[in-house]
Parts: structure tokens; sequence; C-alpha cells
């Protein structure tokens, strides 16, 4: 079900005790040489599509939101943003109004890293005004974690930012925006044993050459379709295990 495409009383009608309102989120940035700005948007499009497809009766989905977190990728021309307290306040907004309409379980479902920082927050806004509400929220690649490296073939550093994985979604979903030269391996990583410990804030020029962090030359359409599948099989149980009550 798509909430866009519904009326008002067909939304009174569902028992909104079990539909769960999915709220897409992502973002308009750059996406490297060969990659489009509305790369996480597509994606995400097309997961929470499927999702929908998958179990039609048990989510109520709405539009992805393209407008995120992208700062880090504004020295890159064409890249929109907003700023941290814009973004919170449009998640905790959009989500009160689903808890207001009388949703009792929501999930958010995120597809952009730098959209993660500001998703947390928000989740603690929304509780903070709608105490007895429960709401989820999850960037999609890491449902599916285990199975998306077993597909991978560029190794622990191919993927990141419109490398390995991105590219490889692209040429299914959308394979006419994906440009024949590709860059190849990007991205700069701390040589510190503490890299993975000490946060650090960058600019996306900071850490790479051409606003690639993995390698994109390893993106082909059959991983690609492998992927967005693992990634909708990770939604649907997290989709069951709130239904259930074991999340």
């Amino acid at each position: 079900m798509k909430l866009g495409e519904m009326t008002g009383p067909e939304v009174q009608a569902l028992d909104k005790s079990k539909v769960v309102p999915v709220y897409p989120i992502a973002s308009f940035e750059q996406h490297g040489p060969h990659l489009p700005f509305l790369t996480d948007t597509m994606e995400t499009d097309e997961i929470v599509n499927r999702l929908d497809a998958r179990i039609p009766d048990e989510v109520v989905c709405l539009p992805t939101q393209w407008l995120g977190y992208s700062f880090h990728h504004m020295r890159f021309d064409g890249s929109i943003t907003a700023t941290s307290d814009t973004h919170i306040n449009v998640i905790a907004e959009t989500v009160g109004c689903l808890i207001t309409a009388g949703f009792s379980k929501l999930l958010i479902v995120n597809g952009h890293g730098g959209n993660e920082a500001d998703m947390a927050v928000a989740l603690q806004k929304i509780k903070e005004v709608h105490e007895d509400s429960q709401v989820f929220a999850a960037s999609h690649w890491r449902l599916a974690g285990p199975q998306l490296d077993a597909i991978k073939e560029a190794g622990p550093l191919g993927s990141g930012h419109a490398g390995e994985m991105e590219t490889s979604m692209m040429l299914v979903i959308r394979p006419d925006l994906v440009k024949a030269e590709r860059p190849g391996l990007d991205g700069i990583h701390p040589e510190s044993s503490y890299g993975e410990l000490v946060s650090h804030f960058q600019r996306m020029d900071e850490r790479t050459r051409v606003g690639v962090h993995g390698d994109p030359t390893f993106g082909t359409a059959e991983k690609g379709e492998r992927m967005l599948e693992a990634v909708v099989d990770g939604l649907v149980d997290v989709v069951h295990d709130i239904q259930s009550g074991r999340l």
C-alpha cells in the first residue's frame, strides 16, 4: 500500500495496530563521476517498492524523502543538503503525524549513511514528545550485512559510497544512468589501529579523490539483483518482528 495513493477513509479503515507505516529517507548528493545525484533515493525507492510488493497488506509506504544530511558532499557541485536541525525536525514531525493518525508501530528505512546520526537524534525527540510510541529505524544495508558480504567481490574497501554495491544496484534500477567509464578504487582510510574507534567527521573531498569510497569497477547487475533481494529479505523479517513484538 502506498499512503500517497490512498484516500482518508481507506486509511481510517486500516488496522493500525498491525499495519506498519514505512518511512524511507535518503539523500540528494554526488556519487562520483559515474552515478547520479539521486542514487540513494532511487535505491531506497526500489527497496521499499519491493518490500511493498512482498507484503502489501502489512505495510503502508510513504514516498522516499530525498532531502537528507549531505553537508560532507557540498564541495561537489549539485549536492543538496538540509542542516542537521532541519533534517531531524522533518523526520520527527513526519513520524509524529503518523503517530497522531493512530499507527502504533512505525519503521524508518534509511538509505544514506550521512543520515544515521540525525536519525538517532530524531528517535530521541519523537520519544520525548510521544512517550508511548514505538518507532524503529534501520539503514537498509545493515540488515543484510553477512549476505551482502558474501556477494561482494571487491574486498572490505570495495563498497562504501558509490562503490561496488551501489554501482551494482543502479545497474539493475537505472542502468541508463550509470556511466560506462567508472573510476577505480578510491577512498582514504586511517592508518591508525584506532581508526574505527575514534570519531572524526570529514568532508568527502578530504577522504576521496573523486567522491567515491570503494571500487565501482566490480559492480554488476547480477550482483545488484542479489543485493536488492537480500536487503528486502531483511526488511520483511524486521516488519514481522515489529508486528510480533520481537522488536
